[in-house]
């Protein structure tokens, strides 16, 4: 097996010179880092981590939580996207990623736990419950967070321009002519359903339209099951709305797929508007016209963030929020009312 001696040998550096290389210290000059790399890579050398670890106190890995509620997992189009930059951005840096199970196995224990165990500089948190002790325990450590489509105190936030999206999208369909707007929204008590409810009511009401309760039809988990069952109750009342603001794409294709089932026609007979900006939205007929999120925008941001709180670790971590601009994507599931 190849060690750091034979690397010296080969390189003509000593010892101490190739470990301070491998180990990135400031005080050795590009060209000789990149000579031992080199050499490294040639003879198939691989630095034990563990024992990099040990001296430099740094793991070079980030923990990551993705509780998704919805079963969807990695496959959520949302969330997966954000991850996926996220991921890209930290490897460039050299970092590592590693996911941190909500159950532990044999080794019972805390998400706090784990990561101390597995040496995790800091952790990337996506569709966590934060009212749950085990991710309340991480929140009052010194391990630094950043947090996606959440506000949590000594936390580092990113979340979309929620108002902004949800007032441009309702205020589309009023443009189109729509006075009667329902709206379909996710779980009132999350984080993202309970803003964008209530961003939707305080558009309808600046623009002097009644919010009628039997129009407001709960989606809990954002799903297209749930976009389909909300729609279905929506058509089995005898006032109906023409147009609906959905909460999310995935509630958004449930919605029209109910509307078409009853022999109902998007947008002929109902215009619909969703929030995401996932790509099947814009692969069905009729092309859904959303609120798209920045998800590459989302993740680098979260990257760069992330690595700025590792670098500044000494320094207590406080609570910042960053918003992240929304865009109105016109497709063909609204249209002006006849």
């Amino acid at each position: 097996m190849v060690t750091i001696k034979d690397i010296s040998r080969l390189s003509g550096f000593s010892i101490t010179t190739v470990s301070k290389a491998l180990n990135n210290y400031p005080d050795i000059s590009q060209s000789t880092r990149n000579a031992i790399l080199g050499i490294c890579e040639e003879v198939g050398y691989v630095p034990n981590s563990s024992a990099q670890s040990l001296k430099t106190q740094r793991s070079f890995t980030i923990g990551v939580i993705f509780e998704e509620e919805t079963n969807q997992g990695l496959k959520h189009p949302l969330f997966s996207k954000i991850l996926e930059q996220f991921k890209s951005e930290v490897e460039k840096e050299g970092y590592d990623i590693m996911f941190l199970a909500k159950n532990m196995g044999k080794q019972n224990g805390s998400y706090l736990q784990h990561s101390m165990r597995k040496q995790v500089e800091a952790i990337f948190v996506l569709c966590a419950d934060f009212n749950a002790k085990r991710i309340v325990e991480l929140t009052d450590s010194n391990i630094p967070l950043v947090v996606i489509d959440f506000s949590v105190n000594q936390a580092l936030n990113i979340a979309s321009n929620n108002d902004k999206g949800v007032e441009e999208a309702v205020t589309h369909l009023i443009d189109l002519g729509h006075r009667d707007i329902g709206h379909i929204f996710g779980d009132r008590n999350t984080f993202i359903g309970g803003k964008r409810k209530r961003r939707f009511e305080e558009t309808l009401k600046k623009h002097q339209l009644i919010v009628r309760d039997e129009w407001l039809v709960a989606g809990p988990n954002f799903s297209k099951e749930d976009g389909f069952n909300a729609m279905q109750q929506l058509l089995k009342q005898d006032a109906q709305p023409t147009a609906i603001f959905c909460a999310s794409d995935m509630l958004a294709i449930g919605a029209i797929q109910a509307i078409k089932a009853a022999g109902k026609r998007v947008p002929e007979d109902y215009s619909i508007v969703g929030f995401d900006g996932i790509e099947i939205g814009q692969l069905i007929t009729p092309r859904l016209t959303t609120i798209r999120q920045n998800t590459i925008e989302m993740g680098s941001i979260a990257a760069r963030k992330m690595m700025e709180l590792i670098e500044n670790k000494s320094q207590k971590q406080s609570f910042e929020a960053i918003s992240v601009d929304t865009e109105l994507i016109i497709g063909e599931s609204s249209k002006p009312i006849n």
